[in-house]
């Protein structure tokens, strides 16, 4: 059944009025005992509760496109797997904490979490850090980094407890340290992952602070070319802006449905600041040294488009490759699909 066609949406509003007439009718109607009466006007009054609900969620379905189907709602693993992404633009390139920060294990799979203070962003706000099994097993060895950022509203953790990162970091041959970053660092407010006049500063805090802090705490390596970025919806375009913004530190970027251009409101009602954070506007005009995955399904059409538009503005030496799904919303379904083609070019890519 498909959730984001119109047919979905009257039939579901057709259904909550049938329901609530009904009720309406037979209110006085019902015989019985008193005790079995009330049963029956609570079981009406839940049936139109459920089908207005109902009505409200395909309606926000339709406009966010989280559910491209009804199989998809009740098995979120059910989208296919990512094909191969396509190259579009240039040719394609051949532990312990220390320090200040105290982190501290989170969950079972070997995840730590650290509150930390970015001196650069005036920024305080958490981090969590996974280390792959090599990390130990050799201490000398020197690892490349991802930096990991969410979608918005949802915590940096999601990153551990609604995707499978970890066990397909792990399997990796030359797996890299992940850093999930906390990108919503004031209640209710999203920055877009942008340096606000008057604050916050979450782009300096995404792109120094947190990096600088894995640096000094970790045995990660300092070359560009094995630190990256990837995120999920707004996340997605965060991990794009901030390597294409910041080309001396991040070597390549992945955007698992993420828009192209800023949509929060602290960003676009000034049109200066939303130019200079509009990826496709930037790309059309800088072309940094950067490798880009774009990563969206049909269905999920405002991703889609963008990605089509990135492939059409970026110049060499920036390189896009993509991967378009036919079928999947906008839910973790659709990206735990997409990751482990996502990590795998990932860790082809870095270089510790």
């Amino acid at each position: 059944m498909d959730l984001l066609g119109l047919p979905a949406l009257i039939g579901v509003i057709t259904l909550a009025v049938l329901v609530t007439v009904l009720s309406v009718v037979v209110w006085k109607r019902l015989r019985g005992p008193a005790v079995a009466q009330v049963l029956q006007r609570l079981l009406l009054i839940v049936l139109c509760q459920v089908t207005a609900l109902a009505a409200v969620g395909i309606s926000v379905n339709r406009q966010y496109e989280f559910y491209a189907t009804l199989g998809e709602f009740l098995d979120e693993n059910s989208a296919e797997a990512a094909p191969p992404p396509q190259q579009h633009v240039g040719d394609p390139p051949p532990s312990a904490a220390t320090g200040n920060v105290k982190f501290v294990p989170y969950g079972n799979d070997g995840v730590r979490v650290a509150t930390v203070s970015g001196p650069a962003s005036g920024i305080k706000a958490q981090v969590y850090v996974w280390v792959p099994p090599q990390y130990k097993a050799d201490p000398t060895r020197r690892f490349p980094v991802v930096e990991l950022l969410p979608g918005f509203p949802g915590p940096a953790h999601n990153w551990f407890t609604m995707m499978h990162i970890t066990k397909l970091m792990a399997q990796q041959v030359r797996p890299a340290i992940l850093v999930s970053v906390t990108t919503q660092v004031r209640s209710g407010m999203d920055a877009d992952c942008t340096d606000l006049p008057g604050g916050p500063r979450v782009q300096t805090w995404v792109a120094t602070d947190v990096r600088r802090m894995v640096e000094s705490s970790f045995r990660t390596t300092h070359d560009r070319r094995g630190w990256a970025t990837m995120g999920y919806s707004e996340g997605g375009y965060c991990a794009v802006k901030v390597a294409v913004q910041h080309p001396k530190d991040f070597s390549a970027a992945v955007s698992l449905s993420g828009y192209l251009t800023p949509t929060a409101p602290a960003v676009t009602r000034s049109p200066s600041l939303l130019a200079a954070n509009d990826m496709l506007k930037v790309l059309d005009h800088r072309h940094p040294r950067v490798a880009l995955l774009a990563m969206a399904t049909r269905q999920d059409a405002a991703t889609a488009m963008d990605v089509s538009r990135l492939r059409a503005v970026a110049k060499s030496p920036t390189q896009v490759f993509s991967s378009i799904l036919a079928a999947g919303g906008h839910n973790y379904g659709v990206w735990n699909a997409m990751l482990p083609q996502a990590v795998s070019w990932l860790t082809a890519h870095l270089r510790a």
